[in-house]
This record gives structure tokens, C-alpha cells and sequence, in this order.
């Protein structure tokens, strides 16, 4: 069997059978991959959660089936992600969007980077309702989609809620939450008609 090394982000970590977990892992190169990792280990083992970035030593079997993790190697893990119901409802609205619609081989580096630096602002920072909206804009951007010149122009005298929310730092954010929920609603609407995006 063939082996590699892929420095990865959880986005999903599901039971498969008693004693695996089916992961879905972003990794900036390949884009979306998933693996089945043993979760019965030894007592010092560290088993993937969400969010992590870590290290994963994956196998194919030779019939090009499904790739096993026999190894998994702790890098980064962002408790902070889970500190209130808010802040872990948007990470995981962002994880189950990427993974939804994974992003082409040629856009997954730059996919990557804007889950890892969305998960590390959720993870340590306030409003994870803005640091949301600003992936979901940013991975419309970099996909190619019109959608400043289709989207953000046509709404109104809402384009000074969305370029504050897209301009300003988490720490300065001052959009009330209800805002924000609705255009990141409005966007994810126009992302599913005109970019074709599958929403969670």
C-alpha cells in the first residue's frame, strides 16, 4: 500500500461502523477528501474533531478504494470555536457549506486558506456571524461568481450594512445581528440560483 502525508482541516469526523469515523478533510492541493480513521487506539492517541488542522498519514488500498488515516497528528485545535451555541453554529454552517460544495483543485489552496483563517477569527474573536458572511463572500469571489457586480450592487440601501461587515475588522464590527443574518440569508440564496451552491 501506498502511503501520504496531507496537512488537513476537519470538516467532518462522522461514526462508520463501530470501530471507525469517516473524516472529511479540506487539503489545499486535493481540495475535499475523505479517509476512515480506527477509533479504538492507544491511550495516548489524539482522535481528529472538527476544526482541527492536523497531519494525516493516509493509505490506499491497491484497488484505489477507500483511503484509511493510520496515523493522525495534532496541529492546531480550536477549543475556542465551541465556547457559546452562536459561534458553533456558524463554524459548522461554514464546514458543511465547503464540504458541500467543494471547491476545484485549482481554487483549494485559497479555500483552504479562508476556513483556516475563518476557523482561528471564530475560534478566538467576536462575531462569528460576520466572519461567515465574509467566507461565504470571499470563496463566491475567488470562484469566479459576478457577485459584487450581480449581487452586492443591486441591494440598495443595504450596500453600506454589507461593505461595513466585509470592510471592518471582528473587533470593530457594530451591525446588529439581525443584519447580518439576513444578508448572509440573502447571499446563501443567491449562491444556490446563480452559483449553483447546494446549501446545508
Amino acid at each position: 500500500m501506498s502511503t501520504t502525508s496531507l496537512r488537513c482541516l476537519v470538516l467532518g469526523c462522522d461514526p462508520s461502523g463501530e470501530s471507525h469515523s469517516l473524516l472529511t478533510l479540506l487539503e489545499p492541493a486535493e481540495g475535499l477528501l475523505r479517509c476512515l480513521i480506527r477509533t479504538r487506539r492507544g491511550k495516548d492517541a489524539t482522535l481528529p474533531d472538527l476544526f482541527d488542522e492536523g497531519e494525516v498519514i493516509l493509505e490506499r488500498a491497491k484497488d484505489g478504494g477507500m483511503r484509511f488515516a493510520r496515523d493522525y497528528r495534532l496541529l492546531t485545535r480550536r477549543a475556542g470555536v465551541a465556547r457559546d451555541h452562536r459561534t458553533l453554529e456558524r463554524a459548522c454552517r461554514l464546514a458543511a457549506m465547503i464540504r458541500k460544495n467543494p471547491p476545484p483543485p485549482e481554487s483549494a489552496e485559497v479555500c483552504y486558506r479562508i476556513a483556516l483563517e475563518s476557523f482561528d477569527a471564530m475560534a478566538a474573536r467576536p462575531r462569528a456571524d460576520c466572519a461567515y458572511f465574509k467566507s461565504l463572500w470571499l470563496m463566491l469571489k475567488d470562484g469566479g461568481w459576478g457577485v459584487h457586480e450581480q449581487w452586492y450592487t443591486r441591494l440598495g440601501a443595504r450596500q453600506g450594512y454589507a461593505a461595513a461587515i466585509l470592510t471592518q475588522p471582528l473587533d470593530a464590527q457594530s451591525t446588529d445581528e439581525e443584519t447580518v443574518a439576513t444578508l448572509a440569508t440573502d447571499l446563501e440564496r443567491w449562491a444556490a440560483g446563480e452559483a449553483h451552491f447546494i446549501l446545508p
